[in-house]
């Protein structure tokens, strides 16, 4: 760390080349790269053997530290001392074995009693009484403290971000509830988008319908125009010719026997 650092800000640019000094950063980068994948690695080794599935759980279960001190007789011997007694030497095997331990120390001077073994036996028994009379009130509060720090150190985080992502998780279901309408959504547009190609298919339709009919009104019209045209001609011409083709002679007959016929009609 030091080495990459010094290197970096110079102290040896005038001894260590530019390469030089870029091949050794890449050889402290590539080491620390490789401590951390082997760290990563061996974590996972470790992990894999004491909480993976190899682990024997029934014979060799993950230790658990208790919550109280176990049972205790006499104020310090502890209870499973007696129990390992009993199968062997009955109820009474734990005390004499004491006894006899104790008369054993003192006949072979190993614990010697002196003028000072009258404050040993005081000071027990004014941790005994100290103990059977104050401590229960200390475990009490202890117990208390304890709560208070579980309730507010632990439980109240616990219980707040339990809140939080149940909140999450409805809202997250609210948003794929959401997202299933979304079908629908899709639905309606596809069939507006039908129907908005439906309306110009039929408008187009009906564009093509009208020009059509324009163009065959037109042809049917200049059809009429024309064959009008030709009788009025046809008619005037005929009206023409016969005209020309009547004498004054002819006319003044016509017209006698006209005005006979008349009279003939009138008289009738």
């Amino acid at each position: 760390m030091l080495s990459a650092i010094a290197l970096r800000s110079g102290a040896f640019s005038t001894v260590v080349r530019p390469q030089t000094t870029q091949r050794i950063l890449a050889v402290i980068q590539c080491r620390h790269k490789s401590d951390a994948v082997k760290q990563i690695e061996n974590w996972d080794k470790a992990n894999n053997i004491f909480y993976g599935p190899e682990r024997d759980m029934k014979n060799f279960p993950h230790p658990v530290m208790p919550e109280h001190s176990g049972k205790v007789r006499l104020g310090f011997i502890p209870d499973e001392w007696f129990q390992f007694f009993y199968p062997k030497t009955g109820v009474t095997g734990p005390y004499l074995f004491t006894t006899g331990l104790v008369a054993y120390l003192f006949s072979k001077e190993i614990w010697v009693v002196d003028t000072h073994f009258s404050e040993v036996i005081g000071f027990y028994l004014a941790l005994w009484m100290l103990t059977k009379k104050l401590g229960p009130m200390f475990g009490k509060s202890f117990d208390e403290t304890n709560e208070k720090i579980k309730q507010t150190d632990f439980m109240k985080p616990i219980e707040s971000a339990k809140d939080m992502y149940k909140q999450e998780i409805k809202d997250a279901e609210k948003e794929i509830w959401q997202q299933e309408g979304q079908k629908y959504i899709f639905q309606a547009k596809k069939e507006n988008v039908d129907l908005q190609l439906e309306s110009l298919y039929r408008q187009r339709l009906q564009t093509v319908y009208t020009d059509v009919k324009k163009r065959l009104d037109y042809q049917l019209e200049l059809q009429s125009v024309k064959r009008s045209f030709e009788q009025d001609h046809m008619v005037r011409w005929i009206v023409n010719n016969v005209i020309k083709g009547i004498t004054p002679q002819q006319e003044k007959e016509s017209i006698s026997k006209c005005i006979g016929n008349l009279k003939q009609m009138a008289s009738a």
